[in-house]
């Protein structure tokens, strides 16, 4: 084989890699995070219809969130971080809601959900690379703030599905999608 002709193919498959590795680190479309944070919602939901509302102010520790607060947290946050950085509208009666059993949670959760959902799908797609200032004079674009946003919403969910189980109750099912 001669050499132009190993050069050729090494350029060839350098290219291809870089072609996979850019297909590969392609960005969420927010038609896809969408169907994401529909099936978190429903996760969510699931996850406080699991919990016994007797149960609804257990913390495993008295210096941890009881499981109606971890919820609650989760909820708020996920408007909070909406409204602040990617320009939702007001959300103040949201963010007072005090709910104080399992049916008020329930209905919290959908509310908060829902106006995020909404203030996702209004952030233009052409803009979701734009960078703003969050979180201790950081950067991060709209679309590291969404996935902010759903990671938060997980960890505290996930917390929450710790009490369920310390609790000797068999939590639901993981929904991957």
């Amino acid at each position: 084989m001669t050499i132009k002709l190993k050069l050729l193919y090494s350029v060839m498959a350098m290219g291809a890699f870089f072609f996979v590795q850019t297909i590969s680190q392609a960005q969420t479309t927010v038609d896809e995070f969408l169907a994401k944070w529909e099936n978190s919602m429903q996760f969510t939901m699931e996850v406080v219809d699991k919990m016994p509302e007797d149960l609804l102010d257990y913390k495993p520790h008295e210096s941890a969130m009881s499981f109606q607060e971890q919820i609650a947290h989760l909820s708020n946050a996920a408007v909070a971080m909406s409204q602040r950085f990617l320009d939702g509208p007001d959300a103040q009666n949201i963010l007072e809601a005090k709910p104080s059993n399992k049916e008020e949670l329930k209905a919290h959760v959908k509310l908060s959900f829902e106006y995020a959902m909404k203030v996702f799908k209004s952030v233009p797609e052409n803009e979701l690379g734009n960078t703003l200032e969050v979180f201790g004079g950081n950067t991060a674009s709209k679309r590291q703030v969404m996935v902010l946003i759903d990671d938060h919403t997980t960890h505290h969910r996930g917390a929450a599905i710790s009490y369920i189980r310390a609790n000797g109750i068999e939590p639901p099912a993981f929904r991957a999608m």
